[in-house]
């Protein structure tokens, strides 16, 4: 490979590497390490969050232009699914359907301008495989904050679960003590569906209904199991109560059983690891102290 075309595939990387950079340490410098602990002791407000970091805006502006192209390429079937999968995500900053779009385009931009670069330089492949993955982005981070949320909520249900069946059993109706736990609890998963609940509820929705609209924003087990114990418990006429204790003895079950499940699985990881990495390394190390222990014996053996 010539020096000239080296210096056509550094020339583009570099101009990459430098404006993402550049955009990450002017977003240090304006931080104070603390936004998070700030946004999550925020009162929530329709318009989402006030400020918007540069990088976003700029991707916002740069897939303003295609949104309507690419909202017309996903069509109404999958726009209503995407809509779900926000729903499953908890509509992270706010988002809205136009607004992921538009995000996603803007990364697809990106993408092809980077794609141009290396097509430059003589690197379409490499190109190729950087656009698509800015293409495939706004999925990925979809999915994993859906991941992240729905682990989340099943993680905060046994409990929430044991304090709702205390504070029914003081005397409070199912309504009213749904609203006490989740005020306890501000910005939790778990307490903004809860919330969202609740809400559908004052806006004439039936239990039933809302808690249906609950099980198919989520897809968590334990919640589902809540969701399905309640709705049965009211069609047979139990006592709410004692059916909540029972509910939150099965969702502790479920959720150790799920415990157990992850850590199954974790035990080969670990163990690809230490054979992969941790045993080469620490022969190595050994292969390495005897070598130099014993390097005036090597010395003379080969020396002769």
């Amino acid at each position: 490979m010539s020096t000239g075309t080296v210096m056509m595939l550094v020339f583009p990387t570099a101009a990459v590497l430098v404006m993402v950079v550049g955009m990450r340490g002017w977003r240090l410098l304006r931080s104070t390490g603390l936004e998070e602990v700030e946004e999550r002791y925020q009162p929530e407000t329709e318009d989402g969050p006030a400020r918007i970091p540069l990088m976003i805006r700029l991707l916002d502006a740069l897939g303003r232009r295609s949104e309507a192209t690419l909202l017309r390429l996903y069509g109404e079937r999958r726009l209503t699914a995407l809509e779900h999968r926000l729903d499953r995500a908890g509509r992270p900053e706010g988002m809205r359907v136009r607004t992921y779009v538009r995000r996603q385009a803007g990364f697809v931009t990106l993408g092809a301008v980077v794609l141009v670069f290396f097509a430059l330089a003589g690197q379409l492949l490499i190109g190729a495989l950087v656009a698509a993955f800015f293409a495939l982005w706004m999925e990925l981070w979809l999915r994993g904050a859906a991941r992240k949320r729905q682990r989340m909520v099943a993680k905060e249900l046994p409990d929430f679960l044991d304090i709702l069946a205390v504070t029914v059993t003081a005397g409070l109706a199912l309504r009213s003590a749904l609203a006490r736990v989740t005020a306890g609890q501000p910005g939790s998963p778990l307490s903004q569906e809860v919330d969202r609940v609740l809400a559908d509820m004052r806006l004439g929705m039936t239990r039933r209904d809302a808690f249906e609209a609950l099980r198919q924003r989520n897809d968590a087990p334990a919640l589902h199991s809540w969701v399905t114990s309640m709705l049965q418990a009211e069609e047979l006429g139990a006592p709410v109560s004692e059916a909540l204790q029972d509910i939150a003895k099965e969702v502790r079950r479920i959720r150790a059983a799920d415990v157990k499940k992850a850590t199954a699985q974790a035990i080969p990881k670990v163990s690809l690891v230490v054979t992969l990495i941790i045993v080469p390394a620490a022969l190595l190390l050994v292969m390495a102290a005897l070598f130099l222990s014993q390097a005036d014996v090597l010395g003379s053996i080969f020396g002769a």
